[in-house]
């Protein structure tokens, strides 16, 4: 066996070679030459430093396959020795904190392939429980890093952990338990818990097993966490989330989650939406509780609550299929518009409940929506009457769109009315009518019910299209107008005797330039569009 001195020159000459970019002689410098030295030397604490700094100058550098797999070679091969080992594990930890702060992902990637090896190949996990602690925590650093990278990136870190957990069964209970116990920061290293998560539901009966422990860590990480957790963080228990039955979810999720809200509401309520939003249970027995807690978010005066609320409610009522419940919700909500917990005084307060009332529309269609359709529909109407505020009779309108949308019972005779109205008033609100008779018109079944307000769309055209002020609403009137003719004769002979079609022709570069407006929203650019192509199919075949 060669004396420590003519190791120490072996290595020393080999690592003269190491930078060079000749694919071949990387491989044979460490396949052959540094193997060799190894087999015949012990490796005493020089020599474990001079070929940990060998191997971390190919860092930057190797980034061929053949060459990678030479490397990884000679550190399985070294980390049988307990000098090389610890020598390595030191030289992991700085270098690692390093990229934390460059964040390049070739290097990042080859220091998450080395910890993997040096957990594998190693005893290190048993000589040092500190050690592994400062060893996952980077790797979780990294995955952090890696995981926003391209999509074969992520496989490869993916397959890293995997093998590893997959090779040594024992790995993964001791991440779960470093999280557990908050050795891993997970506030911004949520990836590690996503990947555990995927791991772990490859077997029913590990993920059975673990559900306790990531549900305890979902409740304490994000449901009972003192900062605004991440909506990463909320997305990596995605995986428990649609695997949740209900008595996790009552004995867990919902009490830890109803205290948040009431205590906290501005730290979870994304968090509680994006629960909801992936949970796979019928929610009908929670929704009126967890609705009573939220609705107070609703109407508070800081947007972002009020939308996150919001969100809340329409997973609800997507996710509860009990007709009882769904009335219940409207109940509460009537309830509240009506007075009963104080005078809602500020128009963002009745903007937020009737947005709530809109939420509901988005409950799963059938017998159960069409019922409740006109009783929301005729309250709406209701509210519009009394309030004196166009913020507020606007969202109204908006919240009518979408029930008629989803139900064509929730236009009644009262409803034309309403409109044929409503088509009367100031710009705004005439507007708002007419969006919400465009989305009447959507529906061919509505068609006939709408057939009296030819009349008076038919002023508005003639005044959208001969003043300018006014040529969007022309736009809407003409499209609701065209759907109307379009299933009823004595429409389109009306259309033709006030030559309606002519008057459209001799402006037909207005319905393009209006359509192209920037200044529009993106919902009068729809209706503008809609117009456009109702009359290329069925009026105006070589319009252009």
């Amino acid at each position: 066996m060669p004396s420590m001195a003519l190791t120490l020159e072996a290595l020393s000459a080999v690592s003269e070679e190491v930078s060079t970019s000749s694919t071949k002689q990387r491989v044979r410098i460490f396949r052959d030459d540094i193997s060799s030295i190894l087999q015949n030397s012990e490796i005493s604490v020089d020599v474990a430093s001079l070929l940990v700094d060998i191997i971390f100058k190919t860092l930057f550098i190797y980034d061929d396959r053949a060459s990678r797999k030479a490397v990884d070679d000679v550190i399985i091969m070294a980390l049988s020795g307990a000098t090389f080992m610890k020598s390595f594990a030191a030289a992991l930890v700085q270098s690692g904190e390093k990229q934390l702060k460059i964040r390049i992902p070739i290097a990042c990637y080859k220091l998450l392939k080395w910890s993997s090896l040096l957990l594998r190949w190693s005893q290190f996990t048993s000589v040092s429980k500190n050690g592994f602690s400062r060893i996952a925590a980077l790797q979780a650093s990294l995955l952090h890093i890696l995981m926003r990278g391209s999509f074969r990136m992520r496989r490869a870190c993916k397959q890293i952990l995997f093998n590893l957990c997959s090779e040594s069964p024992d790995f993964f209970k001791i991440y779960t338990e470093e999280l557990k116990d908050s050795r891993i920061s997970y506030g911004d290293n949520c990836e590690l818990i996503s990947l555990l998560l995927d791991f772990s539901i490859t077997d029913t009966s590990l993920f059975e097993q673990c559900k306790p422990i990531f549900l305890e860590l979902y409740v304490k990480a994000v449901l009972n966490a003192r900062e605004k957790p991440t909506r990463a963080l909320s997305e990596a228990f995605h995986s428990l989330f649609i695997r949740m039955v209900h008595e996790d979810f009552k004995t867990i999720v919902i009490p830890s989650s109803l205290k948040m809200l009431k205590r906290n509401p501005e730290i979870v309520l994304e968090s509680v939406g994006l629960l909801l939003q992936s949970v796979k249970l019928d929610l009908s027995k929670y929704a009126v509780e967890v609705l009573s807690v939220v609705l107070p978010q609703v109407r508070h005066s800081d947007e972002g609550r009020r939308i996150g609320a919001l969100v809340i409610i329409g997973y609800l009522s997507q996710l509860s299929s009990d007709p009882d419940a769904l009335q219940a919700m409207f109940n509460i909500i009537k309830s509240v518009l009506g007075g009963s917990e104080g005078k809602l005084s500020f128009a963002y307060q009745r903007v937020g409940m009737i947005n709530a009332l809109q939420e509901l529309s988005k409950a799963l269609g059938g017998k159960t929506l069409n019922s409740l359709a006109p009783s929301i529909c005729g309250f709406l109407m209701s509210c519009y009457r009394d309030d004196g505020s166009e913020e507020v009779k606007l969202a109204i309108l908006s919240a009518m769109s979408s029930w008629a949308s989803r139900s064509a019972d929730a236009v009644q005779p009262d409803a034309v009315s309403f409109i044929a109205t409503g088509l009367k008033e100031k710009e705004a609100l005439r507007r708002g009518h007419l969006r919400f008779l465009r989305v009447i018109c959507r529906n061919p079944d509505m068609l006939t019910r709408i057939s009296p307000l030819l009349e008076p769309l038919i002023q508005l055209v003639k005044t959208g299209f001969t003043k300018v002020t006014q040529r969007l609403d022309g736009i809407y009137s003409l499209f609701s107008v065209a759907k109307i003719a379009s299933i009823d004769t004595r429409a389109e002979e009306i259309l033709l005797k006030e030559r309606i079609w002519l008057l459209i022709s001799q402006n037909e570069s207005s319905v393009v330039s209006i359509s192209l407006a920037s200044k529009l929203s993106s919902e009068d650019c729809m209706a503008c569009i809609d117009l456009l192509e109702v009359l290329l199919m069925e009026h105006l075949h070589s319009f252009f």
